[in-house]
């Protein structure tokens, strides 16, 4: 099944009431078109005189999977205890740190549930995206050898162009735009940070990328096509 509005939502009442007690907020609900993960909760949060409050909580679900609804309920009960830490302001050491495997080990134990520490998609749903998107990526050419790849987003392309360019361990780096669904599979960085790929899969999917360059306040391509070794830094 893929969840609707209707089903986040009830199932978030219904395991608010049974494993919460009704002391979670109730965030606003929204699906969307995301690969990278089934669920996630953002808020924001504002610096008080007695220190950090988390508000205007937005629960977020993506309907680009097909699961079995026992799984997508285990997704949002997921959701939920990021809910009760960040409302409640609870100190956790990372996202899944202590207190939330602590939790998520309560629950599991207590309600028969199957709730693990991720919650994004695996390496055959990421393999099956196969939308065009336009994509701009930096490739590095790390110290040792290895190769890396940025797919950066189109909004922070002229923030990390230079960034990227001085990270620690590449010894050179070329950007490049490219269509190809193989880089569906990777996240768009918003600060710096490499994927390595193996060199001959990933000339395989450069074959018809262009290369980039920043004139002024304008991104553009270098020449109208390239070969694979040409845009490999």
């Amino acid at each position: 099944m893929k969840p609707d509005i209707n089903f986040v939502t009830e199932t978030f009442r219904r395991f608010n009431e049974l494993i919460f007690n009704n002391q979670l907020p109730v965030p606003e609900f929204v699906l969307t078109k995301a690969r990278t993960f089934r669920g996630k909760l953002v808020y924001q949060r504002t610096r008080t005189w007695t220190g950090y409050r988390n508000h205007s909580f937005q629960l977020r679900i993506s309907v680009s999977f097909d699961s079995k609804e026992c799984e997508w309920e285990d997704v949002v009960i997921h959701e939920m205890i990021h809910l009760e830490i960040a409302s409640k302001g609870i100190d956790d050491q990372t996202a899944h740190g202590p207190q939330f495997r602590r939790r998520m080990g309560e629950i599991n134990s207590q309600y028969g549930r199957a709730i693990t520490i991720s919650s994004r998609t695996t390496p055959e749903e990421q393999e099956a995206d196969t939308r065009i998107r336009a994509h701009y990526i930096c490739i590095a050419k790390l110290s040792d050898g290895r190769l890396g790849v940025a797919p950066v987003a189109k909004s922070r392309i002229f923030q990390l162009w230079d960034v990227l360019g001085k990270y620690h361990g590449a010894s050179a780096t070329v950007w490049v735009g490219s269509t190809d669904p193989w880089f569906n599979r990777f996240p768009r960085v918003l600060k710096p940070k490499f994927y390595i790929v193996d060199r001959k899969e990933l000339m395989m999917h450069i074959f018809n990328a262009l290369q980039l360059e920043i004139r002024g306040k304008f991104l553009r391509a270098v020449t109208p096509h390239c070969s694979p070794d040409e845009l490999l830094p």
